[in-house]
């Protein structure tokens, strides 16, 4: 009987050490976020005319107790393919996303210049972004998988 005491004893300790660290852990782990995002097409103005280009858009949540300034994401199709990787910047540059707040994080995934719509025609620049459009607005979701966070 003092021998079952014996071996019964240090297991409750070890799973007692354990329940206490739940609450503590999810401060130090970082979970991947799976959210909706999307591909926006932005007509500007450059030095050579008008320039397009394609910004992908999602907001993330803060969980963390520190500011976020930018999450890497996976960038994955309506199957959950994944057909791009990018870094992305998030709340206000240089200022972030507050702990347990929600913000935008965007990337700017390709500009096309004016210079470009020149050399190839309108046209041709017409088709290239339609291309280009198609390409990107197959992104539904991102899947967040690295976070950097202010310093």
């Amino acid at each position: 009987m003092v021998m079952r005491m014996m071996l019964f004893l240090p297991r409750v300790f070890i799973l007692s050490i354990f329940i206490a660290a739940l609450p503590i852990m999810p401060i130090f782990a970082h979970d991947k976020d799976r959210v909706t995002c999307l591909v926006d097409v932005a007509f500007g103005d450059d030095t050579d005319g008008i320039s397009t280009s394609y910004v992908l858009r999602l907001q993330h949540k803060n969980n963390s107790r520190r500011t976020i300034e930018k999450v890497s994401v996976l960038v994955m199709d309506k199957d959950g393919e994944v057909f791009r990787t990018t870094e992305t910047i998030c709340g206000e540059p240089n200022i972030g996303i507050e702990a347990g707040d929600t913000g935008e994080c965007k990337q700017t995934l390709q500009t096309l210049s004016g210079r470009m719509a020149q050399t190839l025609g309108y046209d041709a620049w017409v088709h290239m972004v339609d291309d280009q459009k198609a390409q990107l607005a197959k992104a539904r979701y991102c899947e967040v998988e690295g976070v950097n966070y202010a310093e």
